[in-house]
């Protein structure tokens, strides 16, 4: 792996098969070459996910039956590791306790914040420092902006400045230096979870050890925000009502942009407009299944085909990527290879459109992600997407460059409701960025479900020359010369000199 200029930021690795990153996952941050474009005298991070009791099998199996059974939530929030949720009877485990970030007074910090959650959608705030100033988001800084919380989907990350408090600060609020980190889920088909995290000031006294911190100090979860694990409907997983709160589906909407500008296309550029409608219905061998322009696409399915090959794989091996003209009269994508092909030279608008098919089966929060090439994101909105009603808000203003973004629910969902909603991307496609690339629900649940794309950027003559014979040779097959076996070591590609 190398990073390119331009790509120091928030990462993390995971896994890609079944429910495995739920577990499967850790930090990567690229560093600056050089000295960042904003100073601060630290950082940490901070690192929310979800838990849960049952297994990776046990939530596939479900998720995958043609009886369908919505395997439930999380059973808690985890920060750093900890779930914070002592006082909920879960045990003594040090797994129940608390994450404790220590900090100096009159310090600025970069909090490097990511979401690992296999499910959640989390609001974070901590306790009396509510001016954060956001500087990098999905692996790419952007200008400043002020912010109170933080909400994080599953997969996205975000850089923020804090600047903690000064030491005769500490000694007028008399709270002993230490700060409540507070996270929780909203409303919603996750039900309700919250954890709590300790900011703890190291000021050189014994005032506000952590023994001043008890079980008993914890505020409990009220009985009111509690849902049913159990699916209200027969068929829907977890339906339940969402809060209609403007300052959730607006946080930082139309509010980040790029710091180092770019040439972003305008809807002028723009050469073809991609409307996936988002649905989800039980598909012909009976199992409920996410439908993206009523294809559902999923690896465990995908590998059953007969014939299937891996795309990139296809594109080397045989010549062979999906058919534009026959995507072109079906919705986007090749019935043949069910991928979604895009010319070099395209400018592209992708709008993910909620759709109110059947409120009771369209209804939840998305967050939706992009592997390979980064895409201007064009904002969100419910009902209908209006391309230039929405092209305004671009006069005097340039949307960041992103990897994962939310496709929010506007609405609790009831039947008769509208519940439509959308996101919309812009992608250039050049020749830089040719190659096989996953857009999906970053939800790992939604992915089992089949809420994924595949997209193939170029042709197979285009793709090919990007990397030629006979340097790819050994890595197409398992078990290739790049692997290397007891007789020879492998023989590999130094592609970086």
């Amino acid at each position: 792996m190398r990073p390119e200029v331009g790509d120091a930021g928030t990462y993390f690795y995971h896994s890609h098969e079944g429910f495995q990153a739920v577990t499967a996952h850790g930090p990567l941050i690229v560093q600056d070459a050089a000295e960042p474009p904003y100073q601060y005298d630290d950082e940490f991070q901070l690192m929310i996910g979800d838990w849960y009791t049952k297994t990776d099998s046990e939530v596939e199996s479900a998720l995958r039956s043609k009886s369908f059974q919505w395997p439930g939530g999380p059973e808690s929030l985890v920060l750093n590791g900890n779930s914070g949720t002592p006082s909920d009877g879960y045990g003594s485990d040090d797994f129940c306790g608390l994450s404790v970030v220590t900090v100096r007074p009159g310090t600025t910090y970069r909090v490097r914040w990511t979401s690992t959650c296999a499910l959640a959608y989390t609001i974070v705030d901590i306790e009396d420092h509510t001016s954060m100033a956001i500087i990098e988001t999905d692996g790419r800084y952007t200008k400043p902006a002020q912010t109170d919380h933080m909400q994080l989907g599953s997969g996205q990350r975000f850089s923020s400045l804090l600047v903690t408090k000064s030491q005769s600060e500490l000694d007028a609020d008399g709270k002993g230096g230490q700060y409540w980190i507070n996270y929780r889920t909203p409303d919603g088909p996750a039900g309700y979870k919250s954890g709590k995290a300790l900011l703890q000031y190291d000021t050189g006294n014994d005032n506000g050890s952590l023994a001043d911190i008890s079980p008993s100090s914890y505020t409990k979860r009220s009985p009111h925000h509690k849902h049913p694990s159990a699916p209200p409907h027969g068929h829907v997983p977890g339906k339940t009502k969402v809060s209609v709160d403007d300052t959730l589906t607006t946080w930082l909407e139309y509010t980040l942009e790029t710091l180092v500008a770019t040439h972003f296309p305008t809807l002028g550029e723009v050469t073809r407009t991609l409307q996936i409608n988002v649905t989800m219905d039980t598909d012909r061998s009976g199992m409920l299944k996410f439908q993206l322009n009523d294809l559902s696409w999923d690896q465990a399915s995908f590998q059953s085909r007969p014939g299937a090959a891996p795309y990139l794989i296809d594109a080397y091996v045989q010549q062979r990527t999906p058919d534009y003209d026959a995507a072109a009269a079906n919705f986007g994508w090749d019935p043949a290879t069910l991928g979604f092909p895009v010319r070099v030279g395209e400018v592209i608008d992708i709008v993910w459109q909620q759709t109110n098919v059947d409120a009771r089966q369209s209804y939840d929060y998305h967050p939706m992600h992009a592997h390979g090439e980064r895409y201007w994101d064009l904002g969100a909105g419910s009902g209908q997407y209006d391309p230039a009603e929405n092209e305004r808000r671009f006069a005097n203003y340039t949307p960041a460059q992103r990897d994962t973004t939310m496709l929010y629910s506007y609405n609790a969902g009831e039947t008769g409701e509208d519940t439509s909603a959308w996101r919309a991307w812009r992608i250039r496609v050049t020749e830089e960025n040719v190659g096989a690339w996953i857009m999906h629900c970053h939800v790992l649940h939604h992915m089992i479900m089949g809420m994924q794309t595949i997209w193939v950027f170029g042709d197979a003559t285009t793709i090919l020359s990007k990397l030629p014979y006979p340097y790819i040779s050994g890595y197409l097959e398992y078990g290739g010369s790049a692997y290397g076996n007891d007789s020879y070591d492998p023989l590999v590609l130094s592609y970086f000199g």
